[in-house]
């Protein structure tokens, strides 16, 4: 069975830092290992995550994930269940304000501009959106 996780939180690190880099390289390795697929955005000092996969590996990463210093004030946005993966392909899709913003995309096409305001849905539909037009990266484009 597929699960699915969507949350957001405070950076603690800079953004392009060696900390924040870490990020993505452990997320590569990690997914690949577990056949979880996602993606990470970070703007105005805060990640939002979605991840997918089987349900037991899911929950392990929720574990780590939550555990990591690197982030606090973590807020589930949604979770559940999936019949098919969003991410189908991806390791971790990943942007950043500056490769594709969450505040521009939503001036553009209407709704809640501050990513922390902002609902799962609109966040979602920034994502699905960003990785199907080519803007997303994957962190193996990273390293």
């Amino acid at each position: 069975m597929l699960g699915f996780w969507l949350y957001i939180s405070s950076a603690k690190v800079p953004p392009r830092s060696a900390d924040d880099a870490l990020i993505y390289l452990q997320a590569r390795n990690r997914n690949a290992a577990h056949e979880i697929s996602g993606y990470l955005h970070r703007e105005d000092g805060f990640y939002v995550q979605y991840i997918e996969g089987p349900t037991t590996a899911l929950a392990r990463l929720k574990r780590i994930i939550r555990g990591d210093w690197r982030h606090e004030g973590l807020h589930v946005l949604a979770e559940g269940h999936v019949q098919a993966r969003r991410f189908a392909g991806w390791d971790m899709a990943f942007t950043n304000e500056e490769i594709s913003s969450f505040r521009a995309y939503q001036a553009v096409f209407g709704g809640e501009t501050d990513i922390a305001k902002a609902s799962a849905h609109e966040i979602l539909a920034f994502m699905e959106r960003t990785a199907l037009s080519g803007q997303a990266r994957s962190v193996a484009e990273l390293a």
